[in-house]
Order: structure tokens, then sequence, then C-alpha cells
């Protein structure tokens, strides 16, 4: 190999790695109220009540308009009918994601195989085949930029997760490999965005003190399967008859909304709404952040 040649493999190198260096990683959404959005985030969850459900989530960067009110994610579930005959779950899951310049779509089938362990136990695997469409507004994100671009680009990508869901009476955990395919959105120059591969592991205890009154300790655990940083969230959520309320604890990866605060009625366990606001904090230099909030409603029947 000859001087030039070398040189042309080397500027070549030089070339991919700028162009991979500019693709931004793009990780799972999580929502505050991460202990109603189970199926979401797992998909070997479908069924794991044993009742159809539906259930809605929405996420808001704020409430006063100083900053963006639109939503930062929407989530909408379905699970279908399972019963001791039939106990695999079945179910749908679509969300919109807005971020900046860009909105990702998502709209996953899955299916869950259930094996009974006893009375109130069982150990159940799935699988989530979801189609995902990422867009971005050129005009937004050149915005600040000398070179500026109009339009809308985008690309639709296939993604799979896979999970399997433990339950032993009031005892349950989880694990979800996320994004498997890790799909890449070929998008205009420095628009490219990558999903990577998560690995996110729940657990949690239910205390029932009485048939109406009850308190539920959780963790999540999230981390990309490549570098990056474990982040924890511990959560508890008490329900009292028809009111239900909770905190959690996201310190450990988010210093500007180390808790949230949660509140809500659950009627009968087939109707439940629940909101969370965050407590923020004042970081040195800089104003106090306005609070996200969010609303969860689930549907039982």
């Amino acid at each position: 190999m000859n001087l030039k040649q070398i040189a042309a493999v080397g500027l070549l190198l030089l070339v991919a790695s700028i162009s991979q260096a500019q693709v931004t990683p793009q990780r799972m959404v999580v929502p505050r109220l991460y202990q109603q959005n189970y199926f979401y985030l797992n998909p070997a969850f479908a069924g794991a009540e044993g009742r159809r459900e539906f259930g809605l989530n929405g996420h808001l960067n704020s409430l006063n308009g100083k900053s963006s009110s639109a939503p930062l994610s929407v989530i909408a579930h379905y699970q279908g009918y399972v019963s001791n005959e039939n106990p695999n779950g079945i179910g749908v899951v679509a969300m919109y994601d807005q971020f900046g310049p860009y909105w990702l779509g998502k709209l996953g089938f899955t299916y869950a195989k259930r094996f009974r362990l006893g009375e109130q136990s069982s150990l159940a695997f799935g699988a989530q085949l979801a189609a995902e469409y990422m867009n971005v507004d050129l005009a937004e994100m050149t915005r600040t930029q000398e070179r500026k671009m109009v339009g809308h680009d985008n690309d639709l990508r296939p993604d799979i997760d896979a999970g399997m869901w433990l339950k032993i009476r009031n005892f349950y955990a989880g694990g979800t490999v996320a994004s498997i395919l890790q799909p890449t959105y070929n998008l205009v120059e420095n628009a490219e965005h990558e999903g990577i591969r998560e690995l996110l592991v729940t657990a949690g205890y239910k205390f029932a003190f009485a048939p109406e009154f009850s308190l539920t300790p959780s963790v999540l655990m999230t981390k990309p399967l490549k570098g990056g940083d474990q982040e924890y969230h511990f959560g508890a959520m008490a329900n009292a008859k028809f009111l239900t309320g909770g905190v959690t604890y996201r310190g450990q990866f988010d210093k500007v909304a180390p808790w949230t605060v949660s509140a809500g009625v659950n009627i009968k366990d087939n109707l439940q709404l629940t909101t969370s606001y965050d407590i923020t904090k004042q970081t040195a230099g800089m104003a106090k952040p306005d609070a996200q909030v969010e609303a969860n409603l689930r549907i039982r029947f």
C-alpha cells in the first residue's frame, strides 16, 4: 500500500469517525409515574393484573407558560383480557415524545407468555414489536445557526423490546432489554439519532395493612448496555380507601428536580387518576426551573 492509499484510508476513517460522533443517542422515555406505566416499560407485564386495562399518561414541561407547555410525552396503552384458562397477555402501546425540534412517535404490539408458579405467583416472558417514526423541524433546529434550513425531515424504523416479569404474591420484579434493534434515524446532517440498547430493572412489594390501606415501595434502574451511568428511581405509593399518594426520588442523576410528589384518586381499583409535580431546586447562577407535571389515567374492566 503506497502513501496515497494510506492517506485515503486514513481520510475515510476520519470522516467515518466524525459522522459517527454526530449521531445523537436516543434513550427511552421514563415517566415520572413509572409505577403506573409498567406495561409501557416492560412487555412481559401484559396481563399481569388479570384484567383489561386502558391507560393514558401525559407529561408537560410547565404549567405557567414561561417555558414550553407542549407535551413532552404522551403514552397510551391497552391490555387485553386474561384469565386462568388463558394467562397469556396481549396489548398495544402508542407514544408521542417531543423534545426541542424533534418528535418521536411509536406504535408497538405486545405478546406475553405467562407460566403459573402457584395460586398467586407467575413468571412471564414478553416481547414488543414496534414501528418508530422520528421527525425534525429543520427551521427550528437551525434557528440559532448561520445557515438556515426549512421544512421537515423524518425516518421510520422498526424496533423490539423484550422482558420478563415475576410475581410472587405481593412481590414483583421485572427486567427489560429495550431498543434491541438500535434503530438509526437517518436525518439530514447533524440531526441523526440512534436508539441505544438499555436495561431496565424494577422491583417492589405491596404491604397490605387492611383491605383498603396499602403501601408499595419500589425501585427502577435504567442503564445503557454500553457505557453510560445507572439511573435509579426510588418511589413509594400509598392507598387509603379512594385516595392515593406517593413520592419519588431521582436526585442520584437529576439535581434540578430530585423529588416528585404525586396524588390522586383510586375508585375501587377500577379507575385511577394520579397527578405528579416536581420539587425543583435552584442551581448556582441560574433561575429556578419550572416544575414538570404529569397525569396518569388507568381504567380497568
